[in-house]
């Protein structure tokens, strides 16, 4: 069943489901509703949590399986997250992600994340089966023109009274990225303001473009200034970010960035390509300079490196964590 993320909170009020799809390209909106199932679940005794690593393993549909239907000495009821990479995967894991979605195993909630399904995907046997034995949540980004009252909405969840001028102001500050936008708002708590937040209280408060963030780190990659991009990086890690966040937002990047190039060799032009990828006029000059000293090869060589990174953040792999970073963001 397809559900949006706006009645994601009622349906678990009422009911948990044995299999989750999140599908969608929107890292917070997928983050925040990953732990929303994952404490509901909790809350209802599901307390051992398993991650299945798909980069690294071809058979994740047998490991699957035989997490899904093995006893635990320690719970009967588990969660398992099953986070793949890519939604095109080879027969034998999609007879077996079939099969379980029919006949899931007892006691145990299935949160499977994905990127975008695109509308060809959508018409494949296994999508089809998992959202008739699922609830299917696409996490579509939120349109620049709806994020004011996005904004709004975060901001009254949190206590805060924001006035909509105020919540215009924010969401060009921000051009469309979430996690700036919830960043700032949280900002804006920790002030104990008690009166209604206006545009002149934004203009006060909200960081300037010299602000040690995550997607400053990702404009001074852009920029080539590995210097910059070293120094914001390790004061994020002293800020206690999540690795996952920055690495989700370089690899983001890499991967527009590798598209951009590939669709230029196909003939379309840059300004095509910047609107489809919502790329503001703020940013075109640091992506045309990167486009400028990189090619396809090395972008995916870079996302070759997220990835063993990204087996590091989830264990898969040992190692210095923060020196892999270290040194993949000076070769960037």
């Amino acid at each position: 069943m397809k559900l949006s993320l706006q009645q994601l909170s009622l349906h678990l009020n009422q009911s948990l489901a044995s299999i989750y799809l999140l599908s969608g390209d929107e890292p917070l909106l997928a983050i925040e509703a990953s732990n929303l199932i994952k404490k509901t679940a909790a809350d209802k005794g599901f307390s051992e949590h398993t991650r299945i690593h798909t980069e690294a393993n071809n058979d994740w549909g047998k490991t699957l399986y035989h997490v899904a239907h093995s006893l635990s000495l320690f719970s009967t009821k588990q969660i398992i997250e099953l986070n793949l990479t890519t939604i095109k995967f080879n027969q034998t894991n999609t007879k077996l992600l079939q099969e379980y979605a029919q006949q899931p195993a007892n006691d145990v909630v299935l949160l499977i994340q994905t990127e975008k399904i695109d509308t060809k995907t959508e018409q494949t046997k296994w999508f089809q089966t998992i959202e008739k034995n699922s609830i299917f949540i696409p996490l579509w980004p939120i349109p620049a023109n709806h994020l004011p009252q996005w904004i709004l909405q975060r901001a009254k969840q949190l206590g805060l009274t924001i006035t909509q001028d105020a919540a215009i102001l924010l969401a060009e500050q921000v051009e469309g990225n979430l996690f700036a936008a919830a960043q700032e708002i949280e900002k804006l708590t920790l002030l104990n303001l008690s009166e209604t937040i206006d545009k002149s209280t934004i203009e006060n408060t909200i960081t300037d473009n010299t602000r040690f963030d995550v997607f400053n780190l990702v404009d001074s990659i852009l920029l080539g200034n590995s210097e910059r991009a070293l120094r914001i990086l390790k004061n994020l890690f002293a800020e206690g970010i999540e690795p996952t966040l920055i690495l989700w937002a370089i690899t983001r990047e890499l991967r527009t960035l590798a598209d951009i190039i590939s669709k230029q060799k196909q003939g379309i032009n840059l300004t095509t390509l910047f609107s489809q990828h919502r790329i503001w006029e703020k940013r075109q000059g640091a992506v045309k300079t990167f486009l400028k000293n990189n090619t396809l090869e090395t972008c995916q060589q870079h996302l070759i490196t997220a990835a063993h990174i990204d087996r590091l953040i989830k264990g898969a792999e040992t190692g210095n964590l923060h020196y892999a970073m270290e040194t993949w963001i000076t070769s960037l």
